[in-house]
């Protein structure tokens, strides 16, 4: 026995840090006036080697940490950190890391929310006092468990909140709070999703897509309702214009809300897809306009009516007489994107330039602050329009079931089956990917069977 105890296993003969002889890395058993398990080593510090330690409470984790003490000194990596340091690496100090990853990555700042959202309500109450080092597979099932308990029944959340735990231990992984050889998520699954024979996950039901009938009536409705109704509805003075670009061109909201008088191609009849309106809800952090969903910047064709309708509103942005003729408003439009592209240091990426949202031409605006409409504010005016509306025309009313964001799927279907376009065309004109789009919208191997089963009819 010896000053630091019982001596039960000893390393690999090093030379590091230089000396007159070699040394070895040790483990040593409790004894004398030691309580615990020790495993001594040299680690190098401000370009010095010294001896120093790290301790355990059993053998098994002694021995693990000598296993990490000879694989950092054969790769010459950083030893195991001390217990006080690994005391503070809790899963709340992790997930506060993953956020500061996220930042440092340049996330969107709706993506770092939901993050947030997530971390708050399902991985803190389960993870955040817990040790990363001791971080295992059975704390990973209870977060999934739990958010079941919550009422998180969709497969594509409870995926959403696997996604952070993965993310959250390739994290621990690298920053070493977390040895390669322990996997928390081995083993954790998800619960299958049930589809319809041929469809995919995400696939919408036609009956989930509203109908062209609808959508004029929507739009007409809200176009009399902003003119002649309360002045809470006259706020948002062309709603109606902006359901028909949602349903005729595809927009998601914040696309919507982030569209400006020269993103219109009057003379092109199609419309530029390169920003969204984003609404942080973190307080200190104001709305403005950010990249498009994907970074896919994309041009969506409009009907020519649609075109006429947004004429005069670009002519006023751009200082022109509400009759300005296609022409004048072309030009006026092209010497802005021109004028943009100089100071954004390329003519051909005119839209990156960042300008004060209070200076922007915006398209659709709430005129008690001249800047598109915060979500819970259009939202309100939807409801108002969809009830009005059922009540002065029940056989148009909109359904209840049908939400506004699947006005883009109308916009896709309309495309596909009123103007006979391949799939990979709506895919591009909705700035998705293909297989995103067939998984939204079509049944692999329905329209066969039709028409297999029609022709057994003879036999």
């Amino acid at each position: 026995m010896g000053k630091t105890g019982i001596r039960i296993s000893v390393g690999k003969p090093r030379t590091n840090g230089g000396g007159a002889r070699p040394w070895r890395a040790a483990m040593y058993a409790p004894g004398d006036h030691y309580k615990l398990f020790r495993v001594r080593f040299k680690e190098e510090s401000n370009e010095q080697w010294t001896w120093t330690s790290r301790t355990a409470p059993t053998e098994a984790e002694a021995r693990r940490i000598f296993t990490q003490v000879e694989r950092a000194l054969d790769a010459m990596t950083a030893a195991p950190a001390r217990a006080s340091v690994q005391r503070g690496r809790t899963g709340n100090a992790l997930a506060d890391a993953y956020l500061a990853d996220s930042r440092a990555q340049s996330k969107a700042a709706r993506t770092i929310e939901q993050r947030e959202s997530r971390l708050r309500r399902h991985i803190r109450p389960v993870l955040g006092d817990v040790p990363v080092a001791s971080w295992r597979v059975t704390h990973s099932r209870k977060v999934i468990e739990d958010a079941q308990t919550r009422g998180v029944k969709s497969v594509g959340r409870l995926a959403d909140i696997r996604q952070d735990l993965a993310a959250m231990r390739k994290l621990a992984w690298r920053e070493g709070w977390l040895t390669r050889d322990i996997d928390p998520l081995d083993g954790l699954s998800l619960p299958r999703q049930q589809t319809l024979q041929g469809a995919g996950r995400g696939y919408v039901p036609p009956d989930l897509r509203p109908s062209r009938r609808h959508v004029d009536a929507m739009a007409s409705a809200a176009d009399h309702l902003t003119v002649n109704g309360s002045e809470e509805l006259r706020r948002l003075p062309l709603l109606g214009t902006q359901i028909r670009v949602a349903g005729y061109g595809g927009l998601r909201l914040g696309e919507q809300l982030g569209l400006r008088a020269i993103d219109v191609f009057l003379d092109r009849g199609v419309i530029s897809v390169n920003g969204s309106w984003t609404q942080p809800r973190l307080a200190d952090c104001p709305p403005f306009r950010g990249p498009v969903k994907n970074g896919l910047v994309h041009d969506a064709p409009l009907p020519g009516s649609l075109r006429r309708e947004l004429r005069p509103r670009c002519a006023e942005l751009l200082g022109l007489p509400g009759d300005a003729s296609v022409e004048q408003v072309t030009h006026a439009q092209t010497g802005e994107r021109v004028r943009r592209g100089r100071l954004a240091g390329s003519l051909d990426r005119w839209w990156e330039l960042e300008v004060d949202p209070q200076e922007e031409q915006w398209l659709f605006i709430d005129t008690a602050t001249g800047l598109p409409s915060r979500t819970e504010l259009f939202n309100d005016r939807w409801h108002r329009v969809r009830r009005w509306l059922a009540k002065e025309d029940g056989e148009n009313a909109w359904p209840k079931h049908i939400v506004y964001r699947n006005l883009r799927h109308h916009a896709a279907g309309f495309w596909h089956d009123e103007l006979d376009r391949d799939w990979a065309d709506v895919a591009a004109w909705l700035g998705d990917k293909l297989a995103t789009v067939l998984d939204h919208y079509v049944r692999s191997g329905v329209d066969a069977l039709s028409d297999v089963t029609t022709r057994l009819e003879a036999f």
